[in-house]
């Protein structure tokens, strides 16, 4: 894992189940969600042609681009409940409304419109 992408909102990131999977199945080693990951989640298997998740740590949590963007659906990040749902969760068991607050607060003068 990435050291800058350590923490969430002062939450340790390998404590947050948040990362994608891809169903091999499904892929079509488009190269999209390697290519738009901005945070180096995947790498790409040329032998198999398709993309591999290599650094879940990485990935910002709530964030579904990849998802968004695979044309097949091949990119999940839950199961039984809706990636929204998901990251509503995390942020009420993790009590993270109160940490932002404090962000804000402490970047009050960067962050004023």
């Amino acid at each position: 894992m990435n050291k800058k992408f350590g923490e969430w909102h002062g939450i340790p990131r390998e404590k947050i189940e948040w990362y994608p999977k891809i169903d091999e199945e499904k892929c079509i080693g488009c190269g999209m969600c390697v290519t738009s990951c901005p945070r180096g989640v995947f790498k790409f298997d040329y032998e198999k042609r398709k993309a591999k998740v290599v650094n879940p740590m990485n990935c910002m949590v709530a964030c579904i681009t990849c998802s968004n963007l695979c044309p097949v659906g091949a990119i999940s990040f839950t199961k039984g409940e809706t990636p929204r749902e998901k990251a509503q969760k995390i942020v009420k068991d993790f009590k993270v409304l109160s940490k932002v607050k404090a962000e804000l607060e402490k970047k009050r003068e960067e962050l004023k419109a």
